[in-house]
């Protein structure tokens, strides 16, 4: 992900609706996907990214361009999608087997089989898997979306690749009986 234009993120901060509305075009689709493979859920994911970009818009002013504007904004999206989580689990029970998965692969076999294997492995690894692989954050960014330490995010990733490895492996045992 590439972060906007200087001026452009100038004049969001000075309040100009017009270029937050270009950030929110530019980065909508972003926004959405990350939502959604954090929820697995599509309208759950809608609301995420939607109050992802509010919140945005009423915090632009404290923006202080430490990080990168991506980051920054995707740390925004991961925060609102744990609070509708934790909101969701306190007034309903979660029904694992019925919510949606993602994927990013062409092949729809492929894909259902990538998405049974990210759902399998726990948040902790495939937060730092989708910001990494899928929406090309650095290691770095990473760490800043996710608010820990560079060192975590290799240890995490090294873990998430050997944990969808051996899913991906036991799925294929399970298809070969």
């Amino acid at each position: 992900m590439q972060d906007p234009d200087p001026r452009l993120l100038a004049r969001a901060r000075q309040g100009d609706v017009g270029a937050f509305e270009e950030l929110v075009r530019t980065y909508q689709a972003d926004v959405f996907r990350f939502a959604w493979h954090l929820t697995r859920d599509r309208t759950m994911a809608e609301d995420v990214a939607q109050d992802s970009f509010l919140r945005a818009f009423r915090f632009m002013k404290t923006y202080r361009g430490d990080s990168k504007f991506s980051s920054w904004l995707m740390r925004i999206t991961r925060n609102c999608a744990m609070d509708a989580l934790r909101r969701q689990k306190s007034h309903l029970t979660r029904h694992e087997n019925e919510r949606p998965r993602a994927g990013s692969v062409a092949d729809p076999i492929a894909r259902a089989e990538l998405a049974h294997a990210l759902g399998s492995i726990s948040d902790d690894h495939r937060e730092p898997f989708l910001l990494i692989e899928v929406f090309g954050l650095s290691y770095q960014e990473t760490a800043d979306v996710l608010g820990v330490r560079v060192g975590t995010i290799k240890s995490r990733m090294h873990r998430a690749r050997q944990a969808l490895c051996a899913a991906l492996a036991d799925d294929e045992e399970e298809e070969a009986r």
